[in-house]
C-alpha cells in the first residue's frame, strides 16, 4: 500500500463530488418528490453523518493510530470498537451522507449519481487497498472483523 491507489484525499474528493451534484442540480430539472421532503430530513443527515465520522475519529485516536488516509505505514492498530462494530468505514459512510443530504436539499435525483460514484470510486481507489494492506498488518483479526461487520453499512 505504497500510497493507496488513491491521490486525491477523501475530503477533497468530497468538494469536488459536491462541486459536480451542485452543477448536476442546477442544470437538470429537479425532482417534485424530493421537493416535498421535508428540510428536516438533509439537516438530520449531515449531523448522522457528522456525528460517525467524529465517532470514527474518535475511536482512531483512542487506539493511538493514524486518521490520515495517504498514509502507508502509520497504522498501528486495528479499531473494531465503537462505531466500527456497524462500520468497517464511517468516515466514508459520514462522508457518503452529508453528499446526500446535498441532493435531497437541491431536490435533484441525478445528483445522487454524484454519491455513487462517490462509493464506486472509494471502493475501488481506497477501500480496497486499506482492505488489502490490513489484511496483511492483521491477517486473522481483519479477516475475521470482515466476516463480521459491513463495509459501508
Amino acid at each position: 500500500m505504497d500510497s493507496l491507489k488513491l491521490k486525491i484525499p477523501p475530503l477533497v474528493l468530497v468538494v469536488i463530488t459536491l462541486v459536480v451534484m451542485k452543477a448536476i442540480s442546477v442544470g437538470l430539472p429537479t425532482n417534485a418528490t424530493l421537493a416535498n421532503l421535508p428540510l428536516l430530513f438533509p439537516i438530520l443527515l449531515v449531523g448522522f453523518g457528522g456525528a460517525v465520522m467524529v465517532a470514527g475519529v474518535y475511536e482512531f485516536r483512542r487506539k493511538q493510530t493514524t486518521v490520515n488516509p495517504m498514509l502507508k505505514t502509520a497504522s498501528s492498530a486495528l479499531v473494531s470498537d465503537g462505531v466500527y462494530r456497524f462500520t468497517r468505514n464511517p468516515m466514508y459512510l459520514g462522508m457518503l451522507c452529508i453528499l446526500v443530504a446535498a441532493a435531497l436539499l437541491w431536490n435533484s435525483a441525478y445528483a445522487l449519481l454524484g454519491c455513487v460514484s462517490f462509493v464506486l470510486y472509494m471502493n475501488a481507489f481506497q477501500i480496497s487497498p486499506e482492505e488489502d494492506y490490513l489484511t496483511e498488518l492483521f491477517p486473522d483479526s481483519y479477516l475475521e472483523y470482515k466476516t463480521r461487520v459491513r463495509r459501508w453499512l
